[in-house]
């Protein structure tokens, strides 16, 4: 697994005719951009559009408006392709199509998690880049316009409005996308308008949450969703945290959701920049608490079973111990 350079990249791909592009599971904004930008690019440069697959086999409505979002594809049209391109995934638990690695002897990797373990041949890996589409932006610089609302949207959606890990460089980036009349106001309205649907569930999650010391811990049941919901792929968890985010006043938040599997699929969020979240989750699955685990310092996920007391108990216990 190596890096490679912006210049080589580019001589793997002219020589390139047919592309895979895949992303984590639940897709976010940054996922779904990320991926769209990169198919953007390749059009920009001369590729056919029926080369290029980007699977992503659902996402959210509330991601509709991104350009681009009619090429997505369910499943590989191919058999082989001359580039796999992963974007925005940790680790191959988190992966959407695993078995599509196997179509390809060139993987190519963007990511900006703080462990990336993907088994790619290439990869631009950069830890402290605010979104994965950052890393895109910064590789090619097209100035395709769908392109940069790709990258705008990316960024927007993974910092939460710029609030979250953002840095001088993402504000930068979005200084200089509204000067290409990207349209940054429509995207920021798209990614912060809640639904109703995303409020009612906030509400059902704030009046059940408790406090242990500054950490505030909450959840929602089977019980709680909608036929529609109960796998999850049609919740928007990220936007039932930000409105849990804009009434709590919280150092460390754990929201956990069950899905039809009877797994508490979870999401956590640090204030604290001395508590390292990921690695958190990432010793709870080495030591067999946890199924899943991972993410970033300040923002990560996992996926447990048992009892939810039990297991919110574990959580905070791990944090307090590294406070």
């Amino acid at each position: 697994m190596d890096t490679i350079s912006t210049e080589n990249l580019s001589n793997i791909f002219s020589t390139a005719e047919t592309f895979a592009i895949i992303t984590h599971t639940r897709p976010d904004g940054d996922a779904i951009s990320s991926s769209l930008a990169v198919l953007w690019h390749l059009i920009s440069t001369g590729k056919q559009e029926d080369n290029i697959d980007v699977i992503i086999p659902e996402f959210l409505d509330d991601f509709s408006f991104i350009p681009g979002i009619e090429y997505l594809k369910t499943y590989p049209s191919k058999e082989k392709y001359d580039v796999v391109i992963v974007v925005d995934v940790a680790c191959m638990h988190l992966l959407e199509g695993e078995d599509i690695l196997k179509r390809s002897d060139c993987i190519i990797c963007f990511d900006h998690h703080d462990e990336t373990t993907i088994p790619f041949n290439y990869g631009i890996i950069d830890h402290n880049a605010p979104s994965c589409t950052c890393i895109i932006y910064e590789t090619f610089y097209s100035t395709n316009r769908n392109f940069l609302t790709c990258v705008a949207t990316g960024l927007i959606s993974d910092t939460n409005n710029l609030t979250l890990n953002t840095s001088n460089k993402g504000k930068e980036i979005i200084k200089s996308l509204s000067e290409f009349s990207v349209d940054v106001d429509f995207i920021v309205h798209k990614l912060t308008s809640p639904s109703d649907r995303t409020i009612k569930l906030a509400k059902i999650a704030k009046d059940r949450g408790f406090f242990s010391d500054s950490i505030f811990c909450t959840y929602l049941t089977q019980e709680d969703l909608l036929a529609s919901e109960r796998n999850l792929n049609t919740v928007n968890h990220k936007s039932i945290i930000a409105e849990l985010q804009k009434s709590i006043e919280y150092d460390f938040l754990i929201f956990a959701i069950m899905n039809d599997k009877g797994q508490w699929k979870g999401s956590m969020r640090a204030l604290n920049s001395n508590v390292d979240l990921n690695a958190i989750c990432s010793e709870l699955v080495a030591e067999g608490k946890f199924i899943k685990g991972g993410g970033h310092s300040y923002s990560a996920g996992f996926t447990a079973v048992g009892n939810l007391d039990n297991i919110f108990e574990i959580m905070i216990s791990r944090i307090q111990k590294v406070i």
